[in-house]
């Protein structure tokens, strides 16, 4: 009788269980042959290894467990791992059969299957604690996922239907109680759902009302006095309302909060990363939320809306960090390069970012010198962007930013064996992240993360490159391992363009990895990449598009451009995306001046901008701009100054509203 809880384990699954050392390790002295055994299997099933240096057990019904082998190893050892390894290889079935490749539901393992592993008392512990509310994101798979929001906790189940074969980042010895949430989620699902987010909360949040209205005032006030006549006691004002938001829950209306704070103090210190357009996004954002916290219709869990206690400032200690590239994010006057790494034992992603103001003149610096900057210490970009780092300390604030503590931070090459990378970061089925993406909530109601949409997917196939006149991409067909297709599309800028080059080139090698955000369209799944790997001479080679450059890659690209000045269009934007651009400059005016000074050159600005997406056919969103262009209007047909002061008082209030509606829509547009 073969033991299907041992075949269907991989070598991925054995690093989850222990560590990639020792898998490694086994695997060497297997290939070695030095080491001889002697292997016996029951009629229970129970096996049993006897090598010339140790002796190990497969309990049949029990977890993998260090009392399992007679070494003095106080963890799962390299013995263990060696014994499941040679037990595969005696038998025809292997690992990674196409049974493996099933996706199942860990919903359907039955209670009597539960109460082998967790007694009474836990169990009904468990219950109580899942159904006071929790926000779990389920994934189907091969190797199904459950991501504990609340808890900020992981389960992989890596064998189907056997809860010892689980892995969960808390420190609970598996299986943990963590599984049990997870099974009980995954029976929420519907029986056609891949993936899914599932709430457990029984009651209505209560709605922090005070709090709320506080927000509304304090923008009204932004809006009529304008960042232009910000003071002190408003600041201090500001500071008060993020610390009680905190201290009613509201996490992430708070952290936006905290962000126009550093908006405003960059506006009074002439700071050049201060963006107006960033200050409209995030008032839009503050919106969106505390409508959606004043009327909870349930659609989105408050959790994803308010944050929890469990999104704050977290120590991490010895890590282990996995680069997966450097990518550019352009904003207005500043360049943001961000840096994604992945823990290799806990397997949550964070990054490393840095925000750089643009020159004032046309000489704008190309990102790959940017990314010669230090992103800390004496570490550039560049090469913390291609490499591993080991930390022996540091923090993770709420939106999943790193800080690395005072202590030594090394940097090292990487082999990239990205095969390693933990899901649910790495991807190998696009299909069961289509259906999950479909399922979420637009941005401005998720979970404010640097790292939110950002995976690894590993490649099968690359078909179609070409560089698309129209949208001004670099443009391939990705395939899965399961014949599913995504859409690669990389932009080109003039301030990347030798990694546009570069990637046009490098596609003629086979392409192992892409690293990068990922969101559906018309066209289906999208990846805008950040890093690809491509085996070159049968090694493994990162391109990173956006901050390639440096050294020979320069000097080798910018001498043959593939891209002749007759395909490139840089003024070649969608109209729709010239009307919402045009609405946020003339949005950032408003609230640099305030509306006390709203002047005729700003309502001339407004009503450009009406006419514009009125001969676009813009509807829904002209309806707010209109009755602003109306008001504006009557204002300037006002000859009298004291009179015109006197009407400041009375509508204030209404444009103000009118205006935050305006933020409302175009930060909702930013999902489209």
């Amino acid at each position: 009788m073969s033991r299907q809880d041992l075949l269907a384990l991989t070598t991925d699954d054995l690093t989850v269980l222990s560590n990639r050392g020792l898998v490694k390790r086994a695997l060497k002295e297997l290939e070695e042959g030095k080491l001889s055994y002697e292997l016996t299997q029951d009629t229970q099933g129970n096996i049993s290894v006897r090598w010339s240096d140790v002796e190990c057990i497969l309990p049949a019904t029990e977890e993998l467990s260090d009392r399992h082998c007679n070494c003095s190893a106080t963890t799962v050892c390299r013995h263990l791992i060696r014994s499941i390894l040679i037990y595969q290889r005696t038998q025809e079935a292997k690992p990674d059969s196409q049974t493996s490749s099933q996706f199942w539901n860990p919903g359907d393992i039955s209670d009597a299957e539960l109460s082998n592993y967790f007694n009474k008392t836990i169990i009904t512990r468990a219950k109580s604690e899942f159904d006071s509310g929790h926000v779990i994101e389920l994934i189907k798979s091969n190797k199904p996922v459950a991501r504990i929001h609340t808890l900020a906790y992981t389960v992989r189940f890596l064998v189907p239907g056997d809860i010892r074969y689980t892995y969960c980042d808390c420190s609970e010895p598996a299986p943990c109680r963590h599984v049990l949430y997870s099974v009980w989620a995954f029976r929420k699902l519907q029986p056609e759902q891949i993936s899914g987010i599932i709430s457990t909360q029984q009651e209505a949040a209560p709605i922090p009302v005070d709090v709320l209205n506080d927000i509304e005032d304090n923008l009204n006030s932004l809006l009529k006095s304008g960042i232009r006549g910000v003071n002190k006691a408003y600041i201090s004002r500001l500071r008060r309302l993020e610390q009680n938001c905190r201290a009613s829950s509201l996490i992430w209306l708070a952290e936006i909060i905290a962000e126009i704070i550093q908006e405003t103090e960059r506006y009074e210190s002439r700071d050049a990363r201060f963006s107006p357009i960033r200050v409209v996004e995030l008032v839009g954002e503050l919106c969106i939320r505390s409508d959606a916290i004043r009327n909870d219709t349930g659609a989105v869990p408050q959790l994803f809306i308010r944050g929890s206690q469990t999104d704050k400032l977290t120590d991490i200690g010895a890590a282990r960090l996995i680069s997966l590239g450097c990518g550019v994010q352009v904003r207005h006057k500043n360049v943001q390069l961000t840096t994604y790494l992945q823990d290799t034992d806990s397997g949550s992603v964070v990054a490393i970012y840095h925000d750089f103001p643009d020159s004032q003149d046309d000489n704008l610096v190309d990102f790959w010198q940017l990314a010669q900057n230090n992103a800390f210490k004496q570490v550039s970009f560049a090469t913390l962007s291609a490499g591993q780092m080991l930390v022996k300390g540091g923090k993770r604030t709420p939106n999943y930013q790193f800080l690395p503590g005072r202590a030594q931070v090394v940097v090292n090459p990487q082999t990239f064996e990205w095969e390693s990378l933990r899901p649910p970061l790495l991807v190998e089925d696009f299909n069961s992240l289509r259906a999950y993406l479909e399922l979420l909530p637009p941005t401005s109601l998720r979970p404010r993360r640097l790292t939110e949409n950002f995976y690894v997917f590993q490649i099968h196939q690359l078909q179609s490159v070409e560089f698309c006149n129209v949208e001004q991409v670099v443009k391939a067909r990705l395939f899965d391992q399961s014949n599913n297709q995504a859409v690669l599309k990389f932009p080109y800028l003039y301030r990347s363009r030798i990694g546009t080059e570069a990637l046009l080139k490098y596609v003629t090698n086979p392409l192992l990895f892409v690293a990068g955000h990922a969101h559906l369209t018309t066209e289906g799944l999208v990846i805008i990449p950040v890093s690809l790997i491509f085996e070159v001479d049968n090694k493994r080679v990162m391109l990173q598009p956006w901050i390639c450059g440096a050294d020979f890659e320069r000097v080798k690209y910018e001498g043959e451009l593939l891209l002749d000045g007759s395909q490139l269009d840089l003024s070649n934007k969608h109209p729709i995306n010239l009307v919402l651009e045009e609405l946020q400059q003339v949005l950032s005016d408003s609230f640099i001046i305030g509306l006390e000074r709203v002047d005729a050159q700003v309502i001339h600005e407004w009503r450009r901008v009406y006419s514009y997406g009125q001969s676009i056919g813009f509807s829904y969103l002209l309806e707010p701009i209109s009755k602003l262009v109306k008001i504006f209007e009557q204002r300037l047909e006002r000859e009298n100054g004291a009179v015109m002061s006197e009407a400041i008082t009375d509508f204030n209030s209404s444009v103000a509203q009118l205006v935050l509606q305006v933020c409302v829509l175009v930060r909702l547009s930013q999902d489209i």
